[in-house]
């Protein structure tokens, strides 16, 4: 059954149900189903003609966070496909909860935040808010529909506290290939290794934090968030002036990095702990969040 917007647009049914609960219901069926169903779609001519009126309705509008630090946000669908990594845990709320706590201990009023791989901006939106009033927050990702998607989802809350920079970190200037993956949430530096997953590649600008903030274009930071795909120690070792001069905690996602990222934020004097359980964080698994703090000045 098709209904009718106030224009007299036919829309799907299922319209009736809100994107932010449709999303939800969606999201149950699984990334990969989503992710094969989206590949089928682009193939078929008649599929794609067959999902229009869905697609069209779902990118029109956006979700609501409905719990979490970042409760009450509202994120555009036109910049989170269906198949997105956190499709579903991003309007439950449920997004990597140990990282939100973390944020809401951190971060205060007139704080600043670096948001190193930010994605579709939830974090920055989130740290947005605990740095207000006279706060900060810096997004980088250098994946254009990533940064168009920041931009989207801060002008839709009406926060205006947040600078994207389209650019990748690194430990140095530079170039590198960005290769953009499927979903585009896994994205990564060719120099990181392949991706098999890969569609395509980029170049793109590589900067060193310790650049930016020297030269006066950054405020330097008080939280300094780092998820990008494997790239976290050279984003680390790009920044060791700021680290000594400025001592932000790190909150960091890790990718089979665990144990060198110890390793190099202890030799920076930094302690780590495990923002997921209580066991040491060099013998965490694959994948797992970190707290890094300076020492007491």
């Amino acid at each position: 059954m098709v209904s009718r917007d106030t224009q007299g647009r036919r829309r799907p049914a299922l319209a009736r149900v809100g994107r932010t609960r449709f999303l939800r219901l969606a999201s149950r069926m699984g990334q990969e189903r989503l992710l094969r169903l989206e590949a089928r779609r682009k193939r078929n001519p008649a599929l794609r003609a067959a999902a229009a009126p869905l697609r069209w309705w779902v990118r029109r509008g956006s979700i609501r966070v409905t719990a979490g630090a970042g409760e009450h946000l509202r994120l555009s669908m036109a910049h989170l496909p269906l198949g997105h990594a956190h499709a579903g845990a991003l309007p439950r709320g449920w997004l990597e909860v140990s990282v939100q706590e973390a944020f809401r201990r951190l971060l205060g009023p007139g704080d600043v935040l670096y948001d190193i791989g930010a994605n579709i901006g939830f974090f920055s939106l989130v740290g947005a808010g605990f740095v207000e009033p006279g706060g900060r927050v810096y997004a980088f990702d250098p994946v254009p529909e990533n940064a168009d998607a920041v931009r989207a989802n801060a002008a839709l809350n009406r926060i205006d506290n947040v600078t994207v920079l389209e650019r990748a970190v690194g430990a140095a200037r530079g170039r590198d290939r960005l290769l953009r993956v499927e979903d585009l949430s896994w994205s990564q530096l060719e120099s990181q290794g392949w991706h098999p997953r890969t569609v395509d590649a980029v170049e793109v600008e590589v900067v060193p934090i310790d650049e930016l903030v020297a030269s006066g274009e950054l405020s330097p930071p008080t939280l300094v968030k780092i998820d990008v795909e494997g790239a976290e120690l050279d984003v680390v070792r790009g920044m060791a002036d700021t680290l000594a001069r400025h001592r932000p905690a790190i909150v960091c996602e890790l990718h089979d990095t665990a144990a060198a990222f110890v390793e190099l934020m202890e030799g920076y004097g930094y302690s780590v702990e495990n923002l997921e359980g209580t066991g040491p964080v060099a013998e965490t698994p694959r994948t797992a969040h970190a707290l890094a703090l300076p020492p007491p000045r």
